[in-house]
């Protein structure tokens, strides 16, 4: 509106310089104040999503000299409750962990069982029977004499 006056009188209106500089300065420093804060605020104000994952860990378990195959099993569900357990204590964010222990018989490598599980599901039971997947054709594989004829 200011503009239209002074293309109409054809005079510019006179400002006392440095106030006006000083009231330009402050509109600007607070326009980019009111811009910047709205980019920068919703970083301030909202935390940063956490970062959640899941741990895989495989383990390998020689199998001893005349051992059977239910004492592998025994051994296995031993060391996958470790594994578990040292891997939601190592770090807070983990909310999966997935433990697979692969037994080892004369060079022969098989899975014995996979236990994957979440961190609630864990500190509800921690119990390696009750969330694990046995590979029972395990036991063929590494040559169990008491294996049961199919």
């Amino acid at each position: 509106m200011e503009l239209m006056s002074l293309l109409k009188n054809g005079r510019a209106k006179r400002h006392n310089r440095p106030s006006y500089i000083a009231s330009l300065g402050a509109r600007f420093t607070l326009a980019a104040l009111v811009g910047l804060g709205s980019v920068a605020l919703p970083s301030l104000v909202t935390p940063p999503a956490a970062q959640a994952y899941t741990s895989r860990v495989n383990l390998y378990l020689v199998r001893e000299q005349g051992e059977s195959f239910e004492t592998l099993v025994q051994r296995s569900e031993i060391i996958a409750r470790a594994a578990i357990q040292r891997s939601f204590d190592a770090d807070v964010l983990m909310t999966d962990v997935i433990v697979t222990v692969i037994g080892d018989n004369q060079g022969i490598s098989v899975p014995i069982l996979t236990v994957p599980v979440s961190r609630s599901e864990w500190q509800l039971l921690p119990d390696v029977p009750q969330w694990a997947d046995y590979f029972e054709a395990a036991r063929y594989l590494v040559g169990d004499e008491d294996a049961a004829e199919p």
